[in-house]
């Protein structure tokens, strides 16, 4: 469980870290090709390590076309879409609501996995809610933004759900973290391309100096996150690692009081439902 802890706690620190990096990247950028950048950077690095701790043999295992599933659900459509709420709501509203994917990893991983959800989860789904419809009532202190908007990072939780659940079933027939962790960065890269290319192609690509020294950083800390996740998911269940990950909106939140003041300000309402999403998936930990 200690293991399970600690890598759940360094994924969502990581996260953290990403997520402002990619707020300031933004600036002069978009939100596919901060997507991009970071998918393609992780799958580089997890492919480039890999020769190094799995044997080659491995890859031929059929076991890991569930893999490539996940890679598609996220971090293919649930990273992409979270930056796109990024974008266009901000870091303070959409990743709290991002982060509310462990609802949906646990309700799947009870169904398809047979893990246990009782009482004080749906206690935390509750607050969860709550605090995603806190959020999405928020009055943006700077800029505008839709109250729609608070679609994508939405459906990026759900994507993040289902890919937690197929990530811990493959696990389960190849428990080798780096090789997953690889072929699903690896296969949520070449999504992010081609949906760039749907977008536009070079059109679609905006990258300026400026906007690379934060998104490139970014991907660096990306890759940690996901690595983390798997080894998390190698030792513990799902309804845990979910929800631990998912409590980076604390961190995230006061990272942004401190190095995106210039670009959010952070109001109560703000604060008040990143506090009721976090006291959600808490809960959700503390179950027995």
């Amino acid at each position: 469980m200690s293991l399970t802890v600690y890598f759940s706690f360094q994924a969502a620190l990581c996260f953290s870290i990403a997520h402002i990096l990619i707020r300031r990247g933004l600036i002069e950028s978009n939100a596919m090709t901060g997507s991009l950048i970071s998918l393609t950077m992780s799958a580089a690095v997890l492919w480039c390590a890999l020769p190094f701790f799995v044997p080659l043999s491995a890859l031929a295992n059929p076991a890991l076309l569930i893999f490539v599933v996940a890679g598609v659900f996220a971090p293919g459509i649930g990273r992409t879409l979270s930056y796109v709420g990024i974008e266009k709501i901000g870091v303070a509203r959409s990743v709290p609501i991002a982060n509310s994917s462990p609802i949906f990893a646990s309700i799947l991983a009870v169904i398809f996995l047979g893990e246990s959800w009782v009482l004080q989860n749906i206690a935390g789904t509750l607050l969860v809610i709550g605090g995603v419809i806190v959020l999405s009532m928020a009055k943006p202190a700077q800029g505008k933004w839709r109250k729609f908007d608070v679609i994508y990072p939405l459906i990026g939780a759900v994507a993040f759900g289902a890919s937690a659940i197929l990530r811990k079933a493959g696990l389960g027939l190849v428990n080798l973290p780096l090789l997953a962790a690889a072929v699903t960065a690896g296969t949520a890269a070449l999504f992010s391309f081609a949906l760039l290319q749907v977008q536009g192609g070079k059109q679609a690509f905006k990258l300026t100096r400026r906007s690379a020294s934060w998104l490139f950083p970014a991907g660096v800390f990306n890759t940690a996150a996901m690595l983390s996740v798997f080894f998390a998911l190698s030792h513990g269940k799902v309804v845990i690692v979910e929800p631990l990950v998912s409590s980076n909106p604390v961190t995230t939140l006061l990272l942004t009081s401190i190095f995106l003041r210039d670009v959010e300000s952070l109001t109560l309402r703000v604060i008040i439902g990143a506090a009721l999403t976090v006291t959600g998936t808490i809960l959700v930990v503390l179950v027995k």
